[in-house]
């Protein structure tokens, strides 16, 4: 029998040590029931985590207590802002490379790729590849600015194993909940829908969450899957609202200044 599983043991532990043990727990349970056998690890990750999450989070709450809390309003607002100033950082590099990049091949090109290649339309070429490339990214950036929240864990990094459709696992009013986090609430299309309604149905209080409340739902409405969005969300896992927003603004007219500077010359 593989060493005892408890917040206690796992916690000192290495990530690579975290999830040795995580995956040596999950060998041993069951998922014969699970139809679609790609979502087998994940509902056995998810098992696991169930587990060990409520002491877990327990830890992770004691030890917030003990310093200066990421609850109180200044820590909060201060590491949020750090979170997206290095995302804003990190992204403004990336695009004045891509631009130098797309200059080179609109210049040596002689073969164009498409209609606004051929016209030599550079705003238009380039302004799909920046907004994908900036949504991709604030996925992950919501995630981070999420588990600064001792009520948030991030599986991944937490313990090494990816658990497939479940981006965070969330501590709300005594119960463990496994949530995908997208940026607003049309995010995924009407073909990602279906996909991600059987990763987060698999697992327990399961809940599709949104960044922000913008837009109308392409998630279905399921009385399995509740749906929540904007200040909803971030109030469920004590991150202030208000504060993301703002500085969230800030980034994308930071970088919409940005990309214009660089589209114009």
């Amino acid at each position: 029998m593989p060493t005892e599983l408890t917040a206690d043991t796992l916690i000192p532990l290495s990530v690579l040590e975290r999830k040795a043990l995580v995956l040596q727990y999950a060998s041993t349970i069951d998922a014969t029931d699970i139809l679609d056998k790609s979502l087998c690890s994940a509902y056995k990750y998810g098992k696991v985590i169930s587990l060990i999450a409520e002491d877990y989070f327990k830890c992770q709450i004691e030890q917030d207590t003990l310093g200066d809390s990421v609850l109180k309003t200044k820590r909060q607002s201060k590491l949020i802002k750090n979170q997206i100033e290095i995302f804003t950082t990190d992204f403004i590099d990336w695009l004045v490379k891509y631009f130098e990049t797309q200059k080179v091949t609109l210049k040596n090109n002689p073969n164009p790729r498409n209609i606004y290649e051929l016209c030599g339309a550079s705003l238009l070429v380039t302004s799909n590849s920046v907004t994908r490339q900036l949504n991709t990214r604030m996925g992950k950036l919501w995630e981070g600015i999420s588990n600064i929240s001792p009520y948030v864990i991030i599986p991944e990094l937490e313990f090494g194993a990816k658990v497939t459709g479940v981006d965070i696992v969330i501590l709300s009013n005594g119960t463990v909940h496994f949530a995908q986090l997208k940026t607003q609430k049309n995010t995924l299309t009407g073909s990602q829908a279906p996909r991600a309604k059987k990763e987060l149905g698999i697992h327990e209080n399961s809940l599709f969450c949104a960044a922000f409340d913008l837009s109308g739902w392409t998630f279905p409405q399921n009385d399995k899957i509740p749906r929540i969005a904007g200040k909803a969300f971030w109030d469920k896992i004590q991150i202030d609202y208000s504060t993301v927003e703002t500085y969230t603004r800030n980034m994308l007219q930071r970088i919409d200044k940005v990309y214009a500077e660089l589209a114009a010359s």
